[in-house]
């Protein structure tokens, strides 16, 4: 649900690619998802959020494991590149989301000592998280997250508007799913 509108700069550039939904299949299989369109997603939520990574992450297709079925690196930079897959659950903040089944915004990682001493912030440097659940809402299932990530931590007055985007995004994925799921 959205609570608000879609903010404007920095969290959403105009112009961003909006044709991903047009790379999904016309029937989608949801233990085998279509990376090719999720990429392009995860393209565009880096784009508007202003994150230089962004992820569709897909739990229980690989046991133990997030997988990255839609992926979004920084192109032409030395910032690290991030792999498909994250052997660890213990690794991100996506494992939390998932979990709570609530959006999650972390405008500086450090700030939090929850949250603090996750292995990815001395891996990436990552300093900003924001992540939503990809809850099925006719069976309750949780698929997985999105989430866009950072190297530098975001003034406070940035999180609803993060929060709005992210919630945004997730609706869009997931109307594209149930447009191209049958209902269980």
């Amino acid at each position: 649900m959205i609570h608000g509108s879609v903010p404007e700069t920095p969290l959403h550039q105009a112009g961003a690619p909006s044709d991903w939904a047009s790379r999904l299949p016309d029937v989608i299989d949801l233990a085998n998802p279509p990376v090719g369109a999720f990429d392009a997603f995860a393209d565009l939520l880096s784009e508007e959020s202003g994150l230089p990574w962004a992820m569709v992450n897909w739990f229980g297709v690989v046991p133990d494991q997030q997988l990255f079925v839609g992926l979004s690196n920084p192109a032409g930079t030395d910032m690290p590149q991030a792999d498909r897959t994250m052997p660890e659950l213990t690794h991100g903040w996506c494992p939390d989301v998932y979990q709570n089944r609530r959006t999650l915004i972390l405008n500086d990682t450090l700030a939090y000592a929850t949250f603090a001493t996750n292995p990815v912030i001395d891996e990436f440097g990552i300093r900003t998280y924001q992540g939503s659940p990809l809850i099925d809402h006719r069976t309750g299932r949780v698929w997985g997250t999105i989430c866009a990530i950072g190297q530098n931590p975001r003034p406070r007055e940035v999180g609803r508007p993060a929060r709005v985007l992210m919630e945004h995004h997730r609706d869009l994925l997931m109307t594209a799913i149930y447009e191209r799921t049958p209902h269980q």
